[in-house]
C-alpha cells in the first residue's frame, strides 16, 4: 500500500468544470500523488452541457493511473461541480447530456419554484437559481416528457459520480437543503422526481463497485459522501472563527463567511447555510477564471502569466477602464442570466496594459460586492483565504486585499477541494476528530497579504465606477439579449 515507498490511504476525486482530478493522501496530510485531465463542454446559446460518457471514461483512466502509482485507497470521497444533472435509465447508463450550472434553459422554472414558495409562506432563506434540483426537474420533464418517464435516477454530477462509484443513488446533503419539503414538491408535480437519497456529509454511501475493485486492485473502498466542489473546498478551509472567509476563485468565484447565525436577505442576494454547527453566508460569480481565459483566448492572445505581467504595468485603476466580468450573466449579487460583459472607458489612448489591469480589477471587485451586501447584513470580514486557480496571482490577491480591507492569504496548495475531500475521509475514517483539525493537517497559507495604503484609495475608487457601471447597465441586460424580463 505504497506510492513510491509511502503510505497512501485517502483518495479524493475532484470532477470540475473544465478538469477531472485525482489525487491521494496519506494519514499525515501529505499529498503522495496527483492526476488531471480536461473536461469539454458544448456551449450554445443557452445550453451548457458535459458528456458523462466523458466523465466515466476519464474517471476510469485516472483509477488506472492511480493502480500504476500503487494506489490503495481504504477510503475515497467525490465532489463534482454545482449541477450537472444527468437523467440514468434502469440500465443506469445517462439517457442524454449533463446539464450544468450556466445553462440557462431552467430559468424560466425558477420563477415557477419561487411562486409556490411564496404561496407556502417560506422560502427558507435560499436565493432559488436555475441550478436547483427542482427547477432542473421541471425543464428536463417539459423539455424531454418522454426521456423523463424513462429516468430511474436524475443525480446531481456529485450523485452521478457515487452511483458509478458505488452503485447507490444519492443527492449531497447541501444541494438537498433545495428540495424544501414534501408538500412544496407535490404542489410543482415533482414530488416522484428520482434524485436519491439525501446523504450527510463524511456519511459511508456504500463500497466501490466489486467490479471497480477487482479492476483496479483495490480490494474493499469505502465510498464516504461529500459535497459539490465548492462547499466540500469550504469545509476543508479550516474556518474556525466568526468572520473568518475563503474566496474559492477557479472558473467561478464563491465567498463563504463563517456566521453564528442565519442571515436573511430579503432581496436573496445572498444566502446563509447550516455549516459545521454554525452557518456559512454565501455568495458566487457566474465567472472568474472563465472570464480571464476568454480574454487570454479572444482579446488580448496573451497566457495568464503573461497577461497578469502586463497588467502589472498599469497602474492601479487601469487608467480609467472598468471591467464586467458577466460573460456567462451574473449570480450574487444581481442574479440575472442575461448579464453580459463589458468594458467601459475606452480611449484612444487605452493601451493592452489598461484593459488587462481591468480585467483582474473586475474579478476582484465582482468579489468586493458580495462582501458589500454581506457587510449591509452586518456580516464583517476579518481575514480571507484564497483558494482555486486565481489563487496563484499575486496581482489578484492584493487588489482583493485593497478592496475587501482585510488581510488574505493563498493557500500554499490552491486545489482546495481535493484537500477538502481528504478532510472529510480523515474525520470519516477516524483519523482526525472534526474538520478543523483535519484541515490544519492537509492545509497551510502561503503567506498574508495585507491591504496597502499606497494603492487602496485608488483600487476603492475603481470599485466605485464598478458598482456605478453594473447598476447602470443592469436594466439593460434582459432587453439586450432580447429577454422580456431579468
Amino acid at each position: 500500500m505504497s506510492v513510491a515507498g509511502y503510505s497512501a490511504e485517502l483518495l479524493a476525486v475532484d470532477l470540475g468544470t473544465q478538469s477531472l482530478r485525482l489525487a491521494a493522501y496519506d494519514s499525515a496530510g501529505r499529498r503522495r500523488w496527483a492526476w488531471s485531465a480536461p473536461v469539454d463542454s458544448h456551449i450554445e446559446g443557452d445550453v451548457f452541457e458535459q458528456s458523462p460518457e466523458q466523465w466515466e471514461s476519464l474517471l476510469l483512466q485516472g483509477l488506472g493511473e492511480a493502480q500504476r502509482a500503487g494506489v490503495r485507497p481504504v477510503a475515497l470521497a467525490a465532489a463534482g461541480p454545482l449541477a450537472g444533472y444527468v437523467a440514468l435509465g434502469a440500465d443506469g447508463r445517462a439517457l442524454g447530456a449533463a446539464t450544468m450550472y450556466p445553462d440557462r434553459r431552467a430559468t424560466g422554472q425558477v420563477r415557477r419554484v419561487a411562486a409556490a414558495l411564496r404561496a407556502a409562506g417560506n422560502d427558507h432563506g435560499l436565493r432559488i437559481h436555475a441550478a436547483d434540483p427542482l427547477p432542473q426537474w421541471l425543464d428536463f420533464a417539459e423539455r424531454s416528457p418522454e426521456m423523463a418517464r424513462r429516468t430511474r435516477h436524475f443525480l446531481d454530477a456529485t450523485g452521478w459520480l457515487n452511483h458509478l462509484l458505488c452503485g447507490e443513488p444519492s443527492l449531497n446533503v447541501f444541494t438537498g437543503l433545495r428540495l424544501y419539503d414534501a408538500a412544496l414538491r407535490q404542489a410543482l408535480c415533482a414530488d416522484d422526481a428520482p434524485f436519491g437519497r439525501i446523504v450527510e456529509v463524511g456519511q459511508d454511501i456504500g463500497e466501490l463497485r466489486p467490479a471497480l475493485a477487482a479492476r483496479f486492485g483495490f480490494g474493499r473502498v469505502r465510498v464516504i459522501a461529500a459535497a459539490f466542489d465548492s462547499k466540500s473546498a469550504y469545509l476543508g478551509a479550516g474556518l474556525s472563527a466568526h468572520g473568518e472567509a475563503a474566496d474559492i476563485s477557479g472558473t467561478v468565484s464563491s465567498m463563504g463567511v463563517l456566521w453564528p447565525g442565519p442571515i436573511d436577505d430579503p432581496a436573496r442576494r445572498i444566502y446563509s447555510v447550516p455549516f459545521a454547527g454554525q452557518h456559512l453566508v454565501r455568495g458566487s460569480t457566474a465567472a472568474a477564471g472563465s472570464s480571464l481565459e476568454w480574454v487570454c483566448r479572444s482579446l488580448l492572445r496573451d497566457d495568464p502569466a503573461a497577461l497578469e505581467r502586463q497588467a502589472a504595468e498599469a497602474p492601479p485603476g487601469a487608467n480609467g477602464l472598468t471591467f464586467l466580468p458577466y460573460l456567462s450573466g451574473e449570480r450574487t449579487p444581481l442574479w440575472n442570466p442575461w448579464a453580459s460583459g463589458a468594458m467601459l472607458g475606452l480611449r484612444l489612448d487605452s493601451s493592452p496594459a489598461d484593459l488587462a489591469r481591468a480585467v483582474f480589477e473586475g474579478l476582484a471587485f465582482s468579489v468586493g460586492h458580495i462582501a458589500e451586501v454581506m457587510r449591509e447584513h452586518g456580516v464583517e470580514l476579518r481575514s480571507v483565504r484564497l483558494a482555486g486557480g486565481l489563487a496563484r496571482s499575486a496581482l489578484l490577491a492584493q487588489i482583493k486585499a485593497d478592496v475587501l480591507g482585510v488581510p488574505v492569504a493563498p493557500f500554499a496548495d490552491h486545489e482546495l477541494t481535493s484537500q477538502g475531500l481528504a478532510a472529510i475521509l480523515s474525520v470519516a475514517t477516524g483519523q482526525a476528530a472534526d474538520l478543523v483539525e483535519a484541515s490544519r493537517r492537509f492545509t497551510a497559507v502561503e503567506r498574508w497579504i495585507e491591504p496597502q495604503e499606497r494603492t487602496r484609495a485608488a483600487h476603492l475608487a475603481a470599485y466605485e465606477r464598478y458598482r456605478a457601471a453594473s447598476a447602470a447597465l443592469e436594466p439593460l441586460f434582459a432587453t439586450a439579449a432580447g429577454r422580456p424580463g431579468g
